[in-house]
């Protein structure tokens, strides 16, 4: 009796054991995906794995896009690149996604736009979802900014996003792989270190009415304040012939929601993001 009693123990410490270690896998992988998962030919995966999540990856176009001109993208400059996923449904959400060549190296660098809803995992190869960056109500959308760096010819995005069922383990979830190619302006001249765009900003304050920037630039050139919306619609545009200090744009004609502040000058543009109440 004694031993049937201690096998039953050992066997429910098992399972215990068991449910705590796909729980404590569910929760990491809920604050970001772990590297090289985006589907493309250098990773060679997706998600859609044994240790990750079961099931098999769907294609589905659509998934990533980039504000790169059809002409092609420009070294110096940088990109806005917006990852949307849409299932019915659906509370909570991933990705990870990669700008690389066939053989997997990483092409030029990416730059955070919401640090509470994204983070870079791999060295900054990968960026991917943080927890709070999870939440959505049948769809979910992430930003973040890319920067060519150099004449990398052709580069492809790749990003592999997960519709999940909320649950505690890898079973149920809907893996999806998208892919968004981007070609190199023939006229394009790879800058040196010194010529790479160097723009900071910091959103100061958002009041009721008016958006307060503080700007730093290492040459005080003419720049543009363009705030877009989510839809990638241009809704106000300031030019200011100096480029360091505090700007203040009047935001009371806009309704309530998430926007975009690009600040450009002739060398580039780095973008971030505010909500309007």
């Amino acid at each position: 009796m004694k031993k049937i009693k201690a096998y039953h123990l050992l066997a429910l410490t098992l399972i215990i054991s068991i449910i705590s270690g796909l729980s404590t896998i569910a929760s990491a992988k809920e604050n970001g995906a772990p590297s090289a998962n985006t589907g493309s030919p250098g990773d060679g995966k997706s998600c859609a794995h044994v240790d990750c999540h079961t099931g098999s990856a769907v294609p589905k176009d659509g998934l990533i896009i980039t504000n790169v001109p059809a002409s092609g993208y420009l070294s110096g400059e940088t990109y806005l690149v917006t990852v949307t996923v849409e299932e019915l449904d659906v509370v909570k959400f991933g990705f990870q996604a990669s700008p690389q060549n066939e053989d997997g190296d990483v092409l030029g660098s990416m730059d955070l736009i919401s640090a509470t809803d994204t983070k870079f995992v791999g060295g900054g190869k990968y960026i991917t979802h943080t927890l709070t960056g999870t939440a959505g109500t049948g769809s979910r959308t992430w930003t973040f900014n890319w920067t060519p760096e150099d004449a990398h010819g052709d580069v492809t995005f790749y990003v592999a996003v997960n519709a999940s069922n909320n649950g505690d383990n890898a079973s149920g979830d809907k893996i999806f792989t998208s892919s968004v190619r981007m070609s190199e302006d023939p006229d394009n001249i790879p800058l040196t270190i010194e010529q790479i765009n160097n723009i900071r900003f910091d959103i100061q304050a958002l009041v009721q009415d008016e958006l307060n920037l503080t700007v730093a630039t290492a040459v005080n050139d003419a720049i543009i304040i363009d705030i877009i919306d989510l839809n990638g619609r241009l809704v106000s545009a300031n030019s200011f012939d100096y480029s360091n200090g505090t700007f203040s744009l009047p935001v009371d004609n806009l309704n309530s929601g998430m926007y975009f502040v690009r600040i450009s000058n002739a060398q580039g543009a780095t973008t971030k993001q505010f909500f309007k109440n």
